[in-house]
């Protein structure tokens, strides 16, 4: 009785087992549901500031690339991963790691101009690896010269950014300089326009000596 008693206990605990883990494995059948959960284990870290969360979350993220690699959100949950390495893990190598992902993988897409920014960025700003940083900022312009959208500066910004680490000067003197340079084009013109208008005065003002009429006088006499 005693035996039987034990045996049924332990089909019982292995049933629950196994209804468990298929429960586990229908929530994550779809694309959906692999982010649903890698969403929620996220939301949790964000509120308990738990960066055990942080690592789950990223891992059902790369369960979701390793199952759908062809999917049209992969690209999002790249970008994803890197945030939370970045912003939550402070992580700042798995985050570069993440963002070269992005822009060697998906070239074209707007995603890798901000994710190569972002490799520049992290070299300067968070590592202070000035090197690095020079050739990801020098990267980044050699394939986004200029901003096509008036609403994104990276560009722009790379270029300062550049500028400001090659010349060893801060940006604001920076600026300052700029603006000065900007003042003498300024000057520079306006003196150009004023002695071209003095310029045009005077030829009008110009008038053929009295002579010179008089000796053209003569010469029609002739």
């Amino acid at each position: 009785m005693i035996k039987t008693g034990i045996k049924l206990f332990f089909i019982l605990i292995l049933a629950a087992v196994l209804t468990s883990c298929g429960k586990h494995e229908k929530e994550l059948k779809t694309e959906d549901e692999y982010l649903t959960a890698a969403k929620t284990l996220y939301d949790s870290a964000v509120v308990k500031k738990d960066n055990n969360l942080f690592n789950e979350a990223i891992n059902k993220y790369k369960e979701f690339i390793a199952k759908f690699p062809n999917s049209d959100k992969v690209l999002s949950v790249y970008t994803q991963i890197g945030g939370i390495y970045f912003d939550n893990l402070q992580n700042y190598n798995e985050a570069i790691n993440t963002y070269k992902t992005v822009y060697e993988k998906y070239p074209d897409k707007k995603e890798a101009k901000q994710s190569l920014f972002m490799v520049a960025f992290i070299y300067d700003e968070t590592l202070k690896d000035k090197e690095n940083a020079k050739t990801y900022y020098k990267k980044f312009l050699e394939k986004y010269p200029q901003d096509t959208d008036p609403n994104d500066k990276m560009s722009e910004s790379a270029r300062r950014m550049l500028e400001v680490l090659e010349s060893g000067k801060s940006i604001e003197e920076l600026i300052l300089q700029n603006s000065a340079n900007e003042d003498k084009k300024q000057d520079t013109k306006t003196e150009v326009k004023t002695d071209q208008k003095d310029v045009k005065q005077t030829t009008k003002e110009v008038k053929v000596p009295d002579n010179k009429v008089e000796e053209k006088k003569e010469d029609k006499k002739k």
